[in-house]
């Protein structure tokens, strides 16, 4: 055995990790391979959501957010993540695994892999601590990107406008309709937004909540959405930059869990032009790329927690890889599902 390269289970339990990153409807449009000395990351192109999705930024967003995750599960178990983006056509990145030595913070971020939800739900009406959001801004500059805290009110009704406008565009689009009601209110399906972790109760039309998941079945909490929004921006919108803006999306959902807050990513104001320009000039004035929205808060006083909305089998996400156990061999027993 070699001790500078990871076994077969290692890289398993890490991307059994990975792949609890969110996506957009938990479409979970992963594809990793290894080779006995890489794990590869490339997007898979079934999953892609045409309407929702035109131009596969939400698609690249969420392959980010899965490869951040990958990353910190990886530094948990032993194993720092050597990275190289976008290295060739379709792949969209190479992962060297060499030795290191686990941190405390390591463990403690990779803990909260499991315990961050996406809540839909209103948030309490409480301030962030000024701390909190130092955290939350470096966790994303730290992955390359920047963490908008938006709280003044001019910025506050023009994200609040492009949501609202963006919602009211995909709900006259049957296409986008018929997509959304595919990938929302299933019941024991391994990918798509179940019904017992959408909300029911439609929003106010000034604040800015979530899609109309199609048979919602999570009763919202009463009153004023307390959630703090924040917008992830990036300095360009090349794949690269769509890529680490998920990093930075995954780095803020851990540090927000970490810090025992709320969180969920919101991006259809994102997904289209008109919307998207509107946040780019009236919220971010002009500076940098909007990338996604993500609601950051405390959770809902005296609400239920939510269950863990379920994932693809590792078997699934998980492909053969013939090199380097010889061309056409299947892959080993130990990185098979079960």
């Amino acid at each position: 055995m070699n001790r500078n390269l990871p076994d077969a289970y290692t890289v398993k339990a890490a991307i059994a990790l990975a792949v609890r990153a969110p996506s957009v409807h938990n479409s979970q449009p992963w594809d990793w391979r290894f080779t006995g000395r890489t794990v590869e990351l490339r997007a898979d192109p079934r999953r892609h959501l045409r309407n929702a999705d035109p131009d596969g930024r939400d698609l690249l967003v969420s392959c980010g957010c899965a490869l951040h995750h990958f990353t910190v599960a990886a530094a948990a178990m032993g194993w720092a993540a050597q990275v190289h983006r976008l290295p060739e056509p379709g792949l969209l990145a190479r992962i060297d695994l060499v030795p290191h030595d686990t941190r405390d913070g390591d463990i403690a971020l990779a803990a909260a892999i499991p315990r961050r939800r996406s809540d839909r739900r209103r948030f309490a009406e409480r301030p962030l601590l000024v701390r909190d959001e130092v955290f939350l801004r470096k966790s994303a500059a730290d992955q390359g990107a920047a963490l908008r805290i938006v709280t003044d009110a001019p910025h506050l009704t023009a994200l609040t406008r492009a949501a609202a406008e963006a919602g009211g565009l995909h709900r006259a689009d049957p296409d986008y309709a018929i997509e959304l009601a595919a990938w929302s209110g299933r019941h024991y399906a391994p990918d798509g937004v179940p019904a017992q972790n959408a909300v029911l109760a439609h929003a106010a039309t000034r604040e800015l909540r979530v899609r109309d998941f199609a048979d919602a079945g999570l009763s919202d909490t009463e009153g004023r959405d307390g959630a703090v929004l924040t917008v992830l921006s990036t300095t360009g919108d090349s794949a690269l930059d769509r890529l680490r803006a998920g990093e930075a999306a995954g780095a803020v959902l851990l540090t927000a869990t970490r810090l025992n807050l709320a969180s969920c990513v919101y991006t259809e104001p994102l997904e289209l032009t008109s919307t998207r320009g509107l946040i780019r000039d009236c919220v971010l004035d002009g500076h940098g790329e909007p990338q996604l929205v993500v609601r950051i808060g405390y959770h809902p006083e005296g609400a239920e927690p939510l269950p863990a909305t379920p994932r693809r089998p590792i078997g699934e996400v998980l492909r053969p890889v013939p090199h380097p156990y010889g061309a056409g061999l299947p892959i080993p027993a130990q990185l098979r599902g079960h």
